[in-house]
Protein backbone atom coordinates (compact mmCIF):
# COMPACT_ATOMS: atom_id res chain seq x y z
CA UNK A 1 0.00 0.00 0.00
CA UNK A 2 1.61 3.31 -1.02
CA UNK A 3 2.12 6.26 1.36
CA UNK A 4 -1.08 8.12 0.15
CA UNK A 5 -3.42 5.89 0.35
CA UNK A 6 -2.39 4.59 3.87
CA UNK A 7 -2.44 8.53 4.68
CA UNK A 8 -5.92 8.31 2.92
CA UNK A 9 -7.26 5.19 4.98
CA UNK A 10 -5.88 6.49 8.12
CA UNK A 11 -7.90 9.96 7.74
CA UNK A 12 -11.10 8.34 6.90
CA UNK A 13 -10.69 5.87 9.77
CA UNK A 14 -9.76 9.01 12.03
CA UNK A 15 -13.10 10.84 10.56
CA UNK A 16 -15.32 7.46 11.13
CA UNK A 17 -13.65 7.40 14.86
CA UNK A 18 -14.34 10.81 15.62
CA UNK A 19 -18.35 11.05 14.17
CA UNK A 20 -18.98 7.67 15.67
CA UNK A 21 -17.57 8.96 19.25
CA UNK A 22 -19.69 12.37 18.83
CA UNK A 23 -23.39 11.34 17.34
CA UNK A 24 -23.11 7.86 19.87
CA UNK A 25 -22.50 10.02 22.74
CA UNK A 26 -24.93 12.06 22.09
CA UNK A 27 -27.73 9.90 21.44
CA UNK A 28 -26.89 7.72 24.47
CA UNK A 29 -26.63 10.36 26.76
CA UNK A 30 -30.11 12.03 25.99
CA UNK A 31 -31.83 8.71 25.57
CA UNK A 32 -29.45 6.89 28.59
CA UNK A 33 -30.32 10.19 30.62
CA UNK A 34 -34.35 10.39 29.98
CA UNK A 35 -34.82 6.70 29.94
CA UNK A 36 -33.06 5.73 33.45
CA UNK A 37 -34.78 8.81 35.07
CA UNK A 38 -37.98 7.06 33.65
CA UNK A 39 -37.25 4.38 35.00
CA UNK A 40 -36.15 5.45 38.76
CA UNK A 41 -40.12 7.51 38.83
CA UNK A 42 -41.78 3.91 37.12
CA UNK A 43 -40.12 1.49 39.43
CA UNK A 44 -40.30 3.81 42.78
CA UNK A 45 -43.83 3.69 42.69
CA UNK A 46 -45.48 2.03 45.87
CA UNK A 47 -47.14 -0.88 44.21
CA UNK A 48 -43.51 -2.18 42.91
CA UNK A 49 -40.69 -0.61 44.83
CA UNK A 50 -41.68 -3.27 47.98
CA UNK A 51 -39.99 -6.06 45.68
CA UNK A 52 -36.51 -6.91 46.61
CA UNK A 53 -36.22 -7.60 42.54
CA UNK A 54 -37.77 -4.07 41.72
CA UNK A 55 -35.60 -2.29 44.25
CA UNK A 56 -32.60 -3.84 43.12
CA UNK A 57 -33.44 -2.59 39.48
CA UNK A 58 -34.63 1.01 41.14
CA UNK A 59 -30.86 1.51 42.47
CA UNK A 60 -29.23 -0.03 39.66
CA UNK A 61 -30.59 2.79 37.82
CA UNK A 62 -29.35 5.15 39.66
CA UNK A 63 -26.28 3.83 39.28
CA UNK A 64 -26.52 3.53 35.59
CA UNK A 65 -27.75 6.92 35.59
CA UNK A 66 -24.41 8.62 37.64
CA UNK A 67 -22.37 6.36 35.44
CA UNK A 68 -23.59 8.55 32.20
CA UNK A 69 -23.69 11.69 34.20
CA UNK A 70 -19.99 10.98 35.07
CA UNK A 71 -18.75 9.22 31.84
CA UNK A 72 -20.24 11.25 28.83
CA UNK A 73 -20.27 15.49 29.71
CA UNK A 74 -16.43 15.15 29.12
CA UNK A 75 -16.86 13.61 25.56
CA UNK A 76 -19.33 16.02 25.08
CA UNK A 77 -17.69 18.86 25.80
CA UNK A 78 -14.81 17.50 23.65
CA UNK A 79 -17.14 17.57 20.89
CA UNK A 80 -17.52 21.24 21.07
CA UNK A 81 -14.17 22.73 22.02
CA UNK A 82 -11.79 19.39 20.67
CA UNK A 83 -10.94 19.43 23.79
CA UNK A 84 -11.30 16.85 26.55
CA UNK A 85 -11.23 18.19 30.35
CA UNK A 86 -9.84 14.65 31.17
CA UNK A 87 -6.55 14.89 29.14
CA UNK A 88 -5.73 18.44 30.70
CA UNK A 89 -6.82 17.86 34.36
CA UNK A 90 -5.14 15.51 36.44
CA UNK A 91 -8.38 15.89 39.34
CA UNK A 92 -11.03 16.15 36.51
CA UNK A 93 -9.16 12.34 35.24
CA UNK A 94 -8.75 10.61 38.49
CA UNK A 95 -12.62 11.65 39.61
CA UNK A 96 -14.36 10.53 36.65
CA UNK A 97 -12.48 7.32 36.62
CA UNK A 98 -13.10 6.51 40.57
CA UNK A 99 -17.02 7.79 40.16
CA UNK A 100 -17.26 5.84 36.71
CA UNK A 101 -15.78 2.44 37.47
CA UNK A 102 -17.65 2.75 41.08
CA UNK A 103 -21.22 3.65 39.49
CA UNK A 104 -20.39 0.32 36.49
CA UNK A 105 -19.59 -1.98 39.42
CA UNK A 106 -22.04 -1.18 41.58
CA UNK A 107 -24.40 -1.49 38.28
CA UNK A 108 -23.10 -4.53 37.70
CA UNK A 109 -23.32 -6.42 41.39
CA UNK A 110 -26.93 -5.00 41.99
CA UNK A 111 -28.00 -6.75 38.47
CA UNK A 112 -26.35 -9.81 39.94
CA UNK A 113 -27.94 -9.98 43.42
CA UNK A 114 -31.20 -9.36 41.16
CA UNK A 115 -30.89 -12.72 39.32
CA UNK A 116 -29.89 -14.52 42.87
CA UNK A 117 -33.07 -13.17 43.69
CA UNK A 118 -34.99 -13.99 40.70
CA UNK A 119 -33.38 -17.75 41.40
CA UNK A 120 -34.17 -17.82 45.19
CA UNK A 121 -38.15 -16.47 44.28
CA UNK A 122 -38.35 -19.46 41.42
CA UNK A 123 -37.28 -22.08 43.88
CA UNK A 124 -39.78 -24.69 44.71
CA UNK A 125 -38.11 -24.86 48.26
CA UNK A 126 -40.05 -22.84 50.60
CA UNK A 127 -37.26 -22.16 52.81
CA UNK A 128 -34.91 -20.92 49.50
CA UNK A 129 -37.67 -18.71 48.29
CA UNK A 130 -37.76 -17.02 51.65
CA UNK A 131 -34.25 -15.96 51.31
CA UNK A 132 -35.71 -13.54 48.30
CA UNK A 133 -36.61 -10.23 50.92
CA UNK A 134 -36.74 -6.49 51.24
CA UNK A 135 -35.17 -6.48 54.36
CA UNK A 136 -32.25 -7.97 52.65
CA UNK A 137 -32.40 -6.68 49.36
CA UNK A 138 -31.76 -3.25 51.56
CA UNK A 139 -28.58 -4.65 53.18
CA UNK A 140 -26.86 -5.76 49.76
CA UNK A 141 -27.14 -2.54 48.38
CA UNK A 142 -25.48 -1.03 51.30
CA UNK A 143 -22.48 -3.58 50.88
CA UNK A 144 -22.25 -3.07 47.51
CA UNK A 145 -22.53 0.40 46.72
CA UNK A 146 -19.51 0.56 50.16
CA UNK A 147 -17.21 -2.10 48.36
CA UNK A 148 -17.61 -0.68 44.69
CA UNK A 149 -16.26 2.44 45.69
CA UNK A 150 -13.70 1.28 48.34
CA UNK A 151 -12.95 -0.97 45.24
CA UNK A 152 -11.86 1.98 43.10
CA UNK A 153 -10.60 4.52 45.42
CA UNK A 154 -7.14 3.32 44.17
CA UNK A 155 -7.73 4.94 40.79
CA UNK A 156 -6.94 8.45 42.29
CA UNK A 157 -3.42 7.41 42.29
CA UNK A 158 -2.83 5.35 39.77
CA UNK A 159 -4.80 7.37 37.01
CA UNK A 160 -3.27 10.66 35.62
CA UNK A 161 -4.19 13.19 32.64
CA UNK A 162 -1.67 13.40 29.50
CA UNK A 163 -0.38 10.23 29.56
CA UNK A 164 2.21 9.34 26.91
CA UNK A 165 1.97 6.10 24.80
CA UNK A 166 -2.02 5.21 25.98
CA UNK A 167 -5.00 4.68 24.10
CA UNK A 168 -6.09 7.76 25.89
CA UNK A 169 -4.46 10.61 28.04
CA UNK A 170 -6.42 10.15 30.83
CA UNK A 171 -5.15 6.41 31.78
CA UNK A 172 -3.02 4.80 33.88
CA UNK A 173 0.07 6.09 34.83
CA UNK A 174 2.48 3.17 34.88
CA UNK A 175 2.42 -0.40 33.47
CA UNK A 176 1.61 -2.02 36.91
CA UNK A 177 -1.36 0.54 37.49
CA UNK A 178 -2.43 -0.27 33.66
CA UNK A 179 -2.29 -4.12 34.69
CA UNK A 180 -3.88 -4.28 37.81
CA UNK A 181 -6.35 -1.69 36.62
CA UNK A 182 -7.72 -4.30 33.57
CA UNK A 183 -7.27 -7.13 35.60
CA UNK A 184 -9.81 -5.54 38.43
CA UNK A 185 -12.29 -4.31 35.67
CA UNK A 186 -11.75 -6.73 33.60
CA UNK A 187 -13.02 -9.32 36.93
CA UNK A 188 -14.61 -7.78 39.09
CA UNK A 189 -17.09 -5.57 36.87
CA UNK A 190 -17.35 -8.11 33.90
CA UNK A 191 -16.39 -11.28 33.61
CA UNK A 192 -17.36 -12.45 37.64
CA UNK A 193 -20.68 -10.63 37.43
CA UNK A 194 -21.25 -11.87 33.94
CA UNK A 195 -20.37 -15.21 34.50
CA UNK A 196 -22.86 -15.21 37.89
CA UNK A 197 -25.79 -13.40 36.18
CA UNK A 198 -25.21 -16.23 33.17
CA UNK A 199 -25.58 -19.16 35.54
CA UNK A 200 -28.28 -17.78 38.74
CA UNK A 201 -30.35 -16.66 35.00
CA UNK A 202 -29.77 -20.29 33.67
CA UNK A 203 -30.68 -21.82 37.09
CA UNK A 204 -33.72 -19.45 36.65
CA UNK A 205 -35.45 -20.81 33.57
CA UNK A 206 -34.34 -23.98 34.67
CA UNK A 207 -36.32 -23.31 37.88
CA UNK A 208 -39.33 -22.11 36.19
CA UNK A 209 -39.38 -24.74 33.30
CA UNK A 210 -39.57 -27.37 36.14
CA UNK A 211 -42.88 -26.25 37.33
CA UNK A 212 -45.51 -23.98 37.17
CA UNK A 213 -45.72 -23.27 40.53
CA UNK A 214 -41.67 -22.24 40.27
CA UNK A 215 -42.30 -18.57 40.56
CA UNK A 216 -44.29 -17.42 43.40
CA UNK A 217 -44.05 -14.32 45.71
CA UNK A 218 -42.47 -14.12 49.12
CA UNK A 219 -45.70 -13.01 50.14
CA UNK A 220 -47.47 -16.06 49.49
CA UNK A 221 -45.23 -18.25 51.45
CA UNK A 222 -45.61 -16.16 54.84
CA UNK A 223 -48.95 -16.67 54.64
CA UNK A 224 -50.16 -19.26 56.46
CA UNK A 225 -53.69 -20.33 55.01
CA UNK A 226 -52.47 -20.03 51.08
CA UNK A 227 -55.90 -20.91 49.80
CA UNK A 228 -57.56 -17.33 51.34
CA UNK A 229 -55.84 -16.32 48.15
CA UNK A 230 -57.95 -16.29 44.90
CA UNK A 231 -56.71 -17.72 41.93
CA UNK A 232 -56.86 -14.53 40.00
CA UNK A 233 -54.62 -13.18 42.72
CA UNK A 234 -52.39 -16.28 42.02
CA UNK A 235 -52.19 -15.42 38.52
CA UNK A 236 -51.44 -11.70 38.71
CA UNK A 237 -48.71 -12.26 41.40
CA UNK A 238 -47.27 -14.96 39.11
CA UNK A 239 -47.83 -12.78 35.86
CA UNK A 240 -45.76 -9.86 38.04
CA UNK A 241 -43.16 -12.12 38.85
CA UNK A 242 -42.82 -13.32 35.34
CA UNK A 243 -42.32 -10.10 33.98
CA UNK A 244 -39.56 -9.04 36.19
CA UNK A 245 -38.01 -12.17 35.52
CA UNK A 246 -37.99 -11.40 31.56
CA UNK A 247 -36.84 -7.98 31.86
CA UNK A 248 -34.05 -8.88 33.76
CA UNK A 249 -32.91 -11.64 31.96
CA UNK A 250 -32.69 -9.87 28.78
CA UNK A 251 -30.72 -6.56 30.48
CA UNK A 252 -28.42 -9.61 32.05
CA UNK A 253 -27.83 -10.42 28.09
CA UNK A 254 -27.28 -7.19 26.60
CA UNK A 255 -25.18 -5.56 29.54
CA UNK A 256 -22.91 -9.09 28.98
CA UNK A 257 -22.61 -7.87 25.46
CA UNK A 258 -21.74 -4.44 25.45
CA UNK A 259 -18.85 -5.03 28.22
CA UNK A 260 -17.25 -8.24 27.94
CA UNK A 261 -15.29 -5.97 24.36
CA UNK A 262 -13.84 -3.34 26.25
CA UNK A 263 -12.69 -5.63 28.57
CA UNK A 264 -11.09 -7.63 25.95
CA UNK A 265 -9.43 -4.90 24.42
CA UNK A 266 -8.20 -2.91 27.49
CA UNK A 267 -6.39 -6.09 28.17
CA UNK A 268 -4.65 -6.52 24.08
CA UNK A 269 -3.95 -2.70 24.76
CA UNK A 270 -1.92 -2.97 27.97
CA UNK A 271 -0.09 -6.20 26.73
CA UNK A 272 0.96 -4.38 23.28
CA UNK A 273 1.85 -0.99 24.65
CA UNK A 274 5.69 -2.00 24.05
CA UNK A 275 5.45 -3.26 20.68
CA UNK A 276 5.54 -0.81 18.12
CA UNK A 277 2.38 -0.13 15.50
CA UNK A 278 1.98 1.50 12.23
CA UNK A 279 0.23 4.55 12.29
CA UNK A 280 -2.46 2.33 10.42
CA UNK A 281 -2.68 0.21 13.42
CA UNK A 282 -3.03 2.59 15.81
CA UNK A 283 -5.51 4.34 13.89
CA UNK A 284 -7.61 0.98 13.27
CA UNK A 285 -7.42 0.70 17.23
CA UNK A 286 -8.47 4.53 18.16
CA UNK A 287 -11.44 3.33 15.90
CA UNK A 288 -12.19 0.08 18.28
CA UNK A 289 -11.51 1.83 21.57
CA UNK A 290 -14.09 4.53 20.77
CA UNK A 291 -16.65 1.83 19.92
CA UNK A 292 -16.01 -0.21 22.68
CA UNK A 293 -16.14 2.58 25.32
CA UNK A 294 -19.28 3.92 23.46
CA UNK A 295 -20.68 0.44 23.68
CA UNK A 296 -20.36 0.18 27.58
CA UNK A 297 -22.78 2.86 27.89
CA UNK A 298 -25.31 1.60 25.56
CA UNK A 299 -25.74 -1.28 28.66
CA UNK A 300 -25.94 1.54 30.91
CA UNK A 301 -28.64 3.51 28.66
CA UNK A 302 -30.87 0.94 27.74
CA UNK A 303 -32.61 -0.58 30.31
CA UNK A 304 -36.01 1.79 30.34
CA UNK A 305 -36.88 0.77 26.68
CA UNK A 306 -36.00 -3.20 27.72
CA UNK A 307 -38.13 -2.64 30.65
CA UNK A 308 -40.73 -1.04 28.25
CA UNK A 309 -40.72 -3.09 25.68
CA UNK A 310 -40.10 -6.64 27.33
CA UNK A 311 -41.71 -6.06 30.91
CA UNK A 312 -46.13 -6.13 31.37
CA UNK A 313 -45.91 -4.77 34.55
CA UNK A 314 -43.25 -2.11 33.93
CA UNK A 315 -45.29 -1.03 30.83
CA UNK A 316 -48.53 -1.20 32.84
CA UNK A 317 -47.47 1.18 35.79
CA UNK A 318 -45.61 3.23 33.20
CA UNK A 319 -48.64 3.94 31.24
CA UNK A 320 -51.04 4.54 34.27
CA UNK A 321 -48.40 7.52 35.52
CA UNK A 322 -48.74 8.72 31.93
CA UNK A 323 -52.36 8.73 31.82
CA UNK A 324 -52.32 10.30 35.16
CA UNK A 325 -50.08 12.90 34.09
CA UNK A 326 -52.16 13.88 31.59
CA UNK A 327 -55.09 14.34 33.44
CA UNK A 328 -53.27 16.11 35.53
CA UNK A 329 -51.97 18.63 32.74
CA UNK A 330 -55.42 18.77 31.20
CA UNK A 331 -57.02 20.24 33.93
Amino acid sequence: MSNTTTDLTINLINNISSQLNHYMTLIIFLFGSIGNLLNIIVLSQPTLRMNPCVLYFLISSISSLGTLLVGLPSRLIAIWTLIDPTSTSSWFCKFRIFFLYSFRTTTSWLLVCATIDRWFLSHRKIHRRRLSSYKTARKLIFIICALSFILWFESIFCYDANVANAPLQCYGKSSSCRIFNDIVYASSTVSIPSILMLIFGFLTIHNINRSLQAVQPVMITIVSDVSRISRNQRRGIRRSESSLTRMHLLQVFLLTLCSIPQALHQFYLTFTMDIYKSPLRIAIENFIVSFNFSLTYVGNGITFYIYTLNGTIFRETFTQLLHTFIRKFKF
